[in-house]
């Protein structure tokens, strides 16, 4: 048993070792931020108006980023005007919001916020049974045994991604913090091309 948990366990992370390179795009907001940081530091009257200003940075580029995926997820359950009501709400309406607030916590809550929404959008698919995101994300005809145990894989990833930030906002400092932020593109594109490539060579088509 032991034996078959450390092959199971060496598994996991050698799915890891990407075969293609990771887009080069996903690392823009961690260095916007890590080059901003100091910068506003120095440039700005107090830490608190110099994490305001990194994170709307960083995250107004990663929401640019992440709107096409945003966009085929929600349309996947909602009509197009709904998609681009629920779109602004969550992007422009949200960050506009957080910068009148001007309050640290919120913009870190924003992110759990997040993947909490991203969670959710999954678990819908579980219910209905539809696999939409799953299908319209990875539409390779390979795919498609997996649709059932990525769907799950993905809730679990998203609700695990609202804990881990939760987790550094109780315990890290806003640096600490930031930096992770500005690294998350990078750090959970590397785990959701692992849990991915993992499920595929456990269930997908030819498995």
């Amino acid at each position: 048993m032991l034996a078959t948990t450390c092959d199971s366990v060496a598994q996991f992370f050698r799915s890891f070792r990407r075969t293609t390179p990771f887009p080069v795009e996903i690392l823009l907001p961690g260095v916007l931020i890590l080059f901003a940081w100091p910068l506003l530091r120095i440039w700005l009257d107090g830490a608190r108006t110099a994490f305001m200003v990194a994170f709307v940075l960083g995250m107004g580029l990663r929401l640019a980023m992440k709107s096409r995926l945003m966009i085929t997820r929600t349309r996947a359950h909602v009509s197009g005007p709904a998609t681009v009501a629920l779109i602004l709400l969550a992007g422009p309406g949200a960050l506009g919001l957080l910068i009148w607030s001007a309050e640290p916590l919120l913009c870190q809550r924003f992110l759990s916020l997040y993947f909490a929404f991203a969670a959710a959008l999954y678990a819908i698919d579980v219910v209905d049974g539809s696999y939409a995101i799953n299908r319209l994300r990875w539409p390779q005809p390979e795919m498609r045994g997996t649709d059932a145990v990525l769907t799950r894989v993905m809730v679990i990833y998203n609700l695990a991604m609202v804990l881990a930030n939760e987790a550094l906002i109780h315990h890290a400092s806003q640096t600490t913090w930031l930096l992770y932020f500005g690294l998350l593109p990078l750090v959970s594109n590397l785990i959701r091309t692992a849990l991915v490539r993992r499920v595929q060579e456990s269930y997908g088509a030819g498995a």
